[in-house]
């Protein structure tokens, strides 16, 4: 065989290979997504897992269990995110015995704090077969066998397309992580508070694009930039915009105090009271 059609077979190999994530549960492309507006509540839900071993919990039908994040002290509801918004959230939440056996698997990494964020703003989208991006919570500290130490500063960075367009307002990938020095101890009973820094990321553009037909979004790797400043359009413009407006205060303000002191030098007067002296 020849070199030529070795190269030309593979090169059909890997675009066969080439897929889009995420897929449906048919494991097709989603085509109906209703799309999420600026500010809108965006609630997920978590895999619910056996305190005893970490293991899935299953319904009758043999499907993964999902419940919501713990109930945040501050607003009586899970953890929920607003769709394209900045925030620093605070969430107070009540160890029971169940949830500090819980967070002594993820501390030890015997499991993952996983959840999922519905590519749909549909209500029960994934119930009805949409799809989803996952998110995982990557808590870290250390545990004991009387106490645990909770790292409870989190940053949370959730991408989405990067043209801004309303029709696209969906997810591309989601990560919470742990990036405190201080950590918070607790024990059964006790309350801890977290702190999630939550940031989206709309300024990434994707590249090494494969696919050619109608996508939810564009396809492609949302990489981060060699020179990257997490840091989205519209924060961006808005301190562009605060900067001009200082730096146009601050020019007429010293071109003011410049031809004050003119002025003052050389004791210039209104053209009406030179004619008059002349």
């Amino acid at each position: 065989m020849r070199l030529s059609t070795v190269i030309f077979l593979s090169s059909l190999s890997l675009t066969h290979a080439t897929g889009w994530y995420p897929v449906d549960s048919k494991q097709e492309i989603p085509s109906e997504i209703v799309p999420y507006t600026k500010g809108q509540e965006v609630t997920f839900g978590c895999i619910q897992r056996n305190i005893d071993n970490g293991e899935h919990k299953f319904d009758e039908k043999e499907n993964i269990i999902y419940g919501p994040f713990p109930t945040c002290k501050e607003t009586g509801k899970p953890l929920a995110f607003k769709y394209g918004i900045n925030e620093d959230i605070n969430c107070t939440i009540q160890f029971t015995d169940e949830l500090y056996h819980l967070f002594q698997l993820y501390l030890h990494e015997d499991a993952p704090f996983s959840c999922r964020l519905p590519l749909s703003s549909d209500v029960l989208s994934i119930e009805k077969g949409g799809a989803s991006i996952p998110l995982t919570f990557n808590i870290r500290g250390s545990l004991s066998e009387s106490h645990i130490d909770i790292d409870h500063s989190m940053n949370v960075l959730i991408t989405k397309p990067a043209n801004n367009d309303p029709k696209q307002f969906t997810f591309v990938s989601a990560i919470a992580y742990g990036a405190g020095t201080n950590t918070t101890r607790a024990v059964i009973g006790d309350q801890v508070t977290m702190t999630f820094a939550v940031r989206w990321l709309d300024q990434l553009t994707p590249v090494d694009s494969n696919r050619g037909q109608k996508l939810p979004y564009q396809d492609g790797f949302y990489r981060f930039p060699t020179s990257f400043v997490p840091i989205s359009y519209s924060l961006f413009y808005f301190y562009l915009l605060l900067t001009s407006f200082i730096s146009g205060m601050a020019v007429i303000a010293f071109s003011y105090k410049w031809i004050s002191l003119k002025i003052t030098k050389h004791k210039y007067m209104p053209v009406d009271d030179e004619s008059k002296q002349d």
